[in-house]
């Protein structure tokens, strides 16, 4: 079982779960008023058909705080959604609706050679990386082409999502030994979770510096410091289960405990200048992203 949080009654046992003073809880600095909103409050899940892709993000598209239309463009793509940023020439945000019923779907379905760049972000004007902007510098096999929708999940909704997510508007530069390694990890364990538990909206990123440098001097495209992922699956009752992990940029093991890189959706917002679960009770939202939610379980 999950933790979840849905009205006032589970949040003391929530807080207990997990592992936080109840007197120092979010909780306990709610006025009455606020607890009163809390008790009301009714979540209104969006469709959760295991076979339908849309809606790509739950609770509304995270906002950015540097929002700029001459920069970045939503692009809703088959399967999943991005917020691409060409001031980073990668996305701010990434979200797919993973379910058990397309998690493992479509194998037959084969990797392409080499990633493409979105003509309709070309087409407004906006810069864009291509393949060969991410190669290594000579002699060097460091730097991979991080998806974050990862291809296994995006061709679950078939060929054309597992062929957009090549479009380098899905990709960061990520160390291999990070990409291939602890990164996966979570990756396959994200899924896992869908497996488990029905339908995970699984929302990705890059986390960068405040004046991000090419990651090799002969290359121009921002290497980012870490990586985040959050969440979200709908609990008991219509409750909202949320996770959220911020993971360092660097060689990390394939064997490695992902629990180390809990933290909390404030955090995640702390560093990245987005705004999740927006369209959220205030007050539900409030709580949810406060806390650092144990791991979910194994199903």
């Amino acid at each position: 079982m999950k933790s979840s949080i849905a009205v006032v009654p589970f949040l003391l046992g929530l807080y207990a779960v997990a592992g936080v003073d109840e007197d120092a809880s979010p909780f306990s600095a709610l006025t009455e008023a606020e607890r009163l909103e809390l008790e009301a409050a009714r979540i209104t899940w969006p469709s959760l058909e295991l076979d339908e892709e849309h809606p790509h993000t739950v609770f509304g598209e995270p906002m950015h705080a540097q929002a700029d239309d001459q920069h970045q463009m939503l692009r809703s793509y088959h399967g999943f959604s991005v917020l691409y940023d060409d001031r980073i020439l990668a996305p701010r945000w990434t979200c797919i609706k993973v379910t058990s019923a397309m998690a493992d779907a479509h194998p037959e379905v084969g990797r392409e050679s080499r990633f493409s760049r979105d003509q309709v972000l070309l087409d407004a004007g906006l810069q864009v990386a291509t393949h060969d902007d991410y190669n290594n510098p000579a002699g060097s096999r460091d730097w991979a082409r991080g998806h974050l929708v990862q291809f296994d999940d995006a061709r679950g909704w078939g060929a054309q999502a597992g062929k957009e997510s090549f479009l380098t508007s899905n990709i960061a530069p990520q160390l291999q030994a990070h990409n291939s390694a602890g990164w996966l990890t979570l990756e396959e364990t994200c899924t896992e979770f869908a497996r488990d538990f029905g339908v995970v909206w699984i929302y990705s990123g890059p986390i960068y510096d405040d004046h991000p440098q090419p990651f090799a001097p002969s290359r121009t495209v921002p290497a980012p410091r870490s990586f985040y992922k959050v969440l979200i699956s709908p609990g008991e009752n219509g409750s909202v289960d949320v996770l959220a992990f911020i993971m360092p940029h660097e060689p990390i093991e394939r064997s490695v405990d992902l629990g180390q890189f809990l933290v909390s959706i404030d955090q995640v917002e702390l560093e990245t200048d987005l705004d999740f679960l927006h369209e959220l009770p205030d007050v539900v939202e409030d709580v949810l992203e406060s806390i650092v939610w144990e791991m979910w379980p194994d199903a």
